[in-house]
């Protein structure tokens, strides 16, 4: 008997929608805080550049956790480690709200993106245990669940704002995370195979044989740059809506939904279309869109564009970055039918490391305007679309 083969009835017991709340930590704990960075840098009497690298911390402490927690997972089991993360992040985000100052705020910040990657790190993992090669079905499934923080984790932020400081989110966010942790442990089943292959018990030598392939270099380093460019929105654009453009918090949650609504929309597009067009091309097609309306965005924020243009202009953007890393995901993953697990790890490592990024770039380049953030998202979208040009030469 084949104890690594995946078990029909395991499969239909496992509860994908609460697999999907758990993917959804990292979006909730970065979305639901976005429309509250001017209250927390006032409460702290710091600048907003400040808080903003709480994402970056956060996104930090999540990629590094990833690389440590991942091999742990095959160890001692999915279960165990989803539980030990979601007791770990609620008890961080409880911490946070007695944070007195910056310093203090930006360590909670690391450590509840750290603990909170092990929870994370288990459901691709787990997809892969009872899919088999359904696991592109499965994860499908899971996406378009997890997708929908995102879109409504700044409408909850904004509602709690109404009545609460900003410490009540990170309440609210400690809520969400022992409330799955109770939910966990009673519906979510262990699903590490009995027998695990010899790539899963080696990690160190799974990263090896990942990183001495270069042929995933070039879409390696254009899901970087695809990653910098949606973190430096994803980091600007409280300041950009509330501050720039005066808006309340409660209105900055709606014009965020827009946004995040297209993440939602490009998944549906590249699934009806990507097994005709195929990856790469996709990954093409998104990447001059998305070209296209970063410079539309600098040319707004030239000439002093409205409100509604750059709403619409960062729908397409958001849009286009969706389809683009998806795909270049993909494209490395497909490299490694052995090491799936620990490319995984690989992308999400390098997704939200260089992520992490934004956050110092923008306040480096800081002008109390947008136009670095555009600046930033056309250099970030012409390097990914030269990166892949010298790519089709280079296997021409």
């Amino acid at each position: 008997m084949d104890h690594s083969a995946p078990s029909a009835s395991l499969r239909a017991s496992l509860p994908l929608p609460l697999m999907a709340a758990i993917a959804a930590l990292p979006p909730l704990a970065v979305d639901l805080y976005l429309p509250a960075f001017p209250q927390i840098a006032d409460d702290f009497a710091t600048s907003i550049s400040v808080i903003q690298n709480s994402l970056s911390i956060f996104l930090v402490g999540f990629g590094c956790g990833m690389l440590l927690f991942g091999p742990y997972a095959d160890r001692y089991g999915r279960r165990p480690l989803a539980l030990f993360g979601l007791a770990g992040f609620g008890l961080a985000s409880l911490v946070l709200v007695l944070s007195k100052d910056p310093g203090w705020f930006l360590l909670f910040r690391l450590i509840q993106g750290f603990l909170g990657s092990a929870a994370t790190v288990t459901i691709p993992a787990m997809i892969r245990d009872t899919h088999g090669k359904d696991t592109a079905k499965g994860m499908s499934t899971v996406t378009m669940i997890m997708l929908v923080a995102p879109l409504i984790a700044p409408l909850i932020g904004s509602w709690i704002l109404a009545v609460a400081p900003w410490q009540g989110l990170f309440v609210f966010v400690a809520f969400y995370a022992l409330t799955l942790m109770l939910l966990t442990w009673r519906f979510l089943p262990e699903t590490r195979p009995a027998i695990l292959v010899p790539t899963q018990q080696s990690p160190l030598r799974n990263y090896q044989i990942i990183f001495s392939n270069h042929r995933i270099y070039w879409d390696l380093l254009t899901y970087i740059l695809l990653a910098l460019a949606f973190f430096v929105y994803l980091t600007s654009v409280s300041f950009i809506y509330i501050s720039w453009f005066g808006v309340s918090e409660t209105r900055f949650g709606y014009l965020f939904a827009c946004s995040a609504a297209a993440l939602i929309i490009a998944n549906y597009t590249n699934r009806q279309l990507v097994s005709r067009v195929g990856s790469r091309r996709m990954l093409q097609r998104a990447l001059v869109g998305g070209a296209g309306f970063t410079l539309l965005l600098l040319v707004l924020m030239v000439l002093g564009g409205g409100l509604w243009l750059t709403v619409l202009d960062f729908f397409f953007i958001v849009g286009c970055l969706g389809i683009a890393w998806v795909n270049a995901d993909s494209l490395v993953i497909m490299e490694f039918p052995q090491q799936a697990g620990s490319a995984t790890a690989v992308i999400g490592t390098l997704r939200f490391g260089f992520g992490a990024l934004a956050g110092p770039l923008l306040a480096v380049t800081y002008t109390g305007t947008p136009m670095p953030v555009a600046i930033l998202m056309v250099l970030c979208l012409a390097g990914a679309g030269a990166i892949q040009l010298l790519r089709a030469r280079h296997h021409a």
